[in-house]
Formats: structure tokens, sequence, C-alpha cells
């Protein structure tokens, strides 16, 4: 699953010339929903996503949920199961972008780690992936953080925020032991560091 439409069509048309009347915290959000849109497109605008002094756990739910274009599953669908684990600002914007949007994606708030399978996208609180000693890996799930050893710790995606901006570093290795694939579009703005462990595949106990 995965889009390499950069350009506007007439869905997001319409999603513009809808915002007209809308409340503020909405036409906040799709304005970023356009802008990170437009900078995962032009590389060399992706790595300064800051949006109009817009507040990085804002920035982060965005790109959270424009990843799925530039991911390719193993298993295709139509739509996607979105999980959250533990309740911070970014989880809480990404369910509100989620539902504003009405794309059909689900949205699954965890209690547990080992509830992991269910998803194809989980994004992991810092708070709760301190508690964990590993981040699971499995098959057709892509998980996402912002913890300093995330990555690590078996995670595929961090979103770092550097010099005011959001941008993400990406595990390939997790990535790969998952079946995932991402897109070079992707791969060419992120930064690729060197992990000091190499996490075991599945569930920890």
């Amino acid at each position: 699953m995965q889009s390499n439409d950069c350009a506007p069509n007439n869905k997001m048309k319409k999603k513009i010339v809808g915002l007209i009347g809308k409340p503020y915290h909405f036409c906040r959000l799709y304005i970023l929903y356009f802008v990170v849109a437009l900078a995962l497109c032009i590389n060399t605008l992706a790595h300064k996503v800051h949006a109009h002094n817009a507040a990085d756990y804002e920035i982060s739910a965005v790109y959270i949920y424009r990843f799925s274009q530039f991911i390719t599953w193993p298993k295709t669908s139509e739509k996607l199961t979105y999980c959250t684990l533990g309740t911070d600002k970014v989880a809480l914007t990404l369910s509100r972008l989620l539902k504003a949007n009405n794309s059909g994606n689900n949205i699954v708030t965890l209690t547990n780690i080992n509830q992991i399978d269910q998803c194809q996208i989980a994004y992991i609180s810092p708070q709760r992936e301190q508690k964990l000693n590993q981040i699971p890996i499995e098959q057709g799930v892509l998980t996402i953080g912002s913890g300093q050893s995330f990555l690590n710790k078996g995670g595929m995606i961090e979103l770092r925020s550097m010099d005011n901006k959001v941008r993400p570093a990406i595990a390939l290795v997790n990535a790969k032991r998952a079946k995932l694939s991402i897109s070079s579009k992707l791969l060419k703005i992120a930064i690729l560091p060197k992990l000091e462990t190499q996490p075991v595949k599945g569930v920890q106990p």
C-alpha cells in the first residue's frame, strides 16, 4: 500500500475548500497535513518542516498519518489500523486527525505492547517506551516513537526534534525484519543511524 502521487488531487482540493468556516484547531491540523505532505514529496524541504511555529507534537502526528503513503506492507489492504500505546499529545492529535479525515482507517488505543500485532501503524509514547526493554518486531507492523532509545529497542521510525524541526530517523534493519518496504522518497530525507543493538524479532515475554 503506497501512493506515488504527490500532486494535489481532487480529494485534497475538496478538503482545502472544506476548511472554510471550520474551527481554528481543525484548520490548523489540515494546514499541517498539506505542509508535511508537500515536504515529504520535495526532498529538499522535508527536513525543514516547522509549519508556522506549529508544536512538535502536531507535526509528529501529521507525519505518522502521512507515513502510510511511503510504506509498502506485505499484505495489502484498503484500510489501515493505527494504534497508540500511551496517551500523550501526539496520540490525541493523531486520533483527532484520523477521525476528522473520514478516511475509514481505524484508530485503536492499546493497553499492552503484546496487542501490537493487530496494527499496521503503531505509535508508542516516550512514557510507555521507557517501561519497555524491547519493542517487538512483528511482520507488517510499523512502529513509531520519539524516545531516544526507541530504535535500539526495536522501533522503526523515531521522530526527532532538531533545531525546532521534526525529522524522521529510520532503523532500516528493523523495518526489513517486519517485511516492510520504505519508499526512497522517505529514505532520502531521513536520518539512518547505526544501531547499538540488534533486537530479536517477536514479542517480548
